[in-house]
């Protein structure tokens, strides 16, 4: 679970980077941490389901059931990026890092018993 998640996480980084370089509007930093989020939970589910988790669960139930869990710990991201870079100027990379860390936190504990359901 671990290295996917490492593995999953510098995906992410890529993925923020790439949006970064794209995305004008302020506050940018916020912005590209939430759309990169987004896109995340649907490259995270995959990942887990590919490589973490064995269970039989139908694949659009388990990342119907990843996007509603995922959708708290997404709002406290949000939450600390905005605070973050547009209250105390902190640099968009030290915050996605808190921000991912934050929430990757917020995932191991609910990921294997709220989205990969073993089906009886």
């Amino acid at each position: 679970m671990v290295i996917v998640a490492i593995g999953g996480a510098l995906i992410g980084l890529l993925t923020y980077n790439i949006i970064y370089l794209l995305v004008p509007w302020q506050p940018r930093a916020t912005i590209c941490w939430s759309l990169s989020f987004a896109i995340g939970i649907a490259r995270q589910h995959s990942l887990h389901r590919t490589f973490t988790f064995t269970y039989p669960t139908p694949y659009w139930q388990s990342l119907g059931r990843a996007y509603i869990m995922y959708s708290g710990s997404a709002l406290i991201g949000i939450v600390i990026n905005f605070v973050l870079t547009s209250m105390f100027s902190v640099d968009h990379m030290i915050a996605w890092l808190v921000c991912l860390l934050v929430t990757a936190s917020i995932s191991c504990l609910f990921l294997k018993k709220k989205v990969f359901i073993q089906q009886g």
